[in-house]
């Protein structure tokens, strides 16, 4: 039986820190990414672990590309037998400004990527997890109150959130372990340093490495949310506690210099 971790966006950001973590546990590593060139880099920046690492080029946002991640499974299971001991859902992007400025592609490319194809993925990879093995879906603070300029991000992550307490309440007495991660502002390639000729400030930024360890220290232990740094626990609770109409507020005052020209 040949076990396995399975980890999307894994070429950059949060993602690269879980590979690193993570495939010294498993027997491979399959990484799943847009860029074939980075996902190759990755095998190199791994060293002789690097040798691990399966690169899986699949763009998120397209349902068809899911078929090669079923069909990858089903021909690995039937040849060694597969166990996949950790699935982490890491891809996703968004991006700051008002809803009358993305398209109707834009759109559709961010609940794909991050509505669907989590859900996708956890329902083709569950049928080889087992109790002990992890799933893991990144959310983000932003899933705990309506955010303006970020509304669609802000939403899909608060689905991303629910969908993923509730699936691990149905996964319980399966033993799967299921981890939402709720982390505030990474510093990542993500980030943008700018909007409309003005610096942006990100309160309470992190970098990666910190956000992952803390990510699988807390599924390790079993526990079904996962917040790095006390401050964000505290912001995130102020999300969820107070009225939505004030922190609606206040974050769209802390934004709009940004996002108005």
């Amino acid at each position: 039986m040949k076990k396995i971790a399975i980890i999307t966006g894994a070429s950059g950001g949060l993602g690269k820190e879980f590979v690193s973590r993570l495939i010294s546990e498993v027997d491979e590593l399959w990484a799943i990414g847009r860029n074939v060139s980075k996902l190759e880099a990755l095998k190199n920046e791994n060293g002789s672990q690097g040798e691990k690492i399966i690169p899986l080029q699949m763009d998120l946002s397209d349902i068809k590309s899911f078929d090669i991640l079923s069909s990858k499974l089903h021909s690995e299971n039937e040849t060694d037998g597969i166990e996949i001991s950790w699935l982490i859902n890491n891809a996703g992007a968004g991006r700051f400004g008002p809803s009358k400025d993305f398209s109707t592609e834009e759109l559709n490319v961010s609940i794909t990527c991050h509505c669907t194809a989590i859900a996708s993925i956890c329902n083709i990879c569950i049928p080889y997890m087992k109790a002990g093995n992890h799933l893991v879906n990144i959310a983000s603070q932003s899933a705990f109150s309506p955010l303006p300029y970020i509304n669609l991000y802000a939403a899909t992550k608060a689905f991303v959130y629910s969908y993923t307490r509730a699936l691990g309440e149905e996964l319980k007495d399966s033993g799967i372990i299921v981890t939402a991660v709720c982390p505030g502002w990474i510093k990542t390639g993500l980030i943008v340093e700018s909007l409309n000729g003005k610096k942006v400030h990100f309160p309470l930024l992190t970098t990666a490495d910190k956000v992952a360890a803390k990510a699988l220290k807390d599924a390790r232990r079993g526990k079904p949310v996962s917040i790095y740094k006390l401050s964000v626990r505290y912001i995130a609770w102020l999300q969820k506690h107070l009225n939505n109409s004030i922190s609606v507020r206040v974050w769209a005052k802390l934004v709009e210099k940004y996002v108005k020209k």
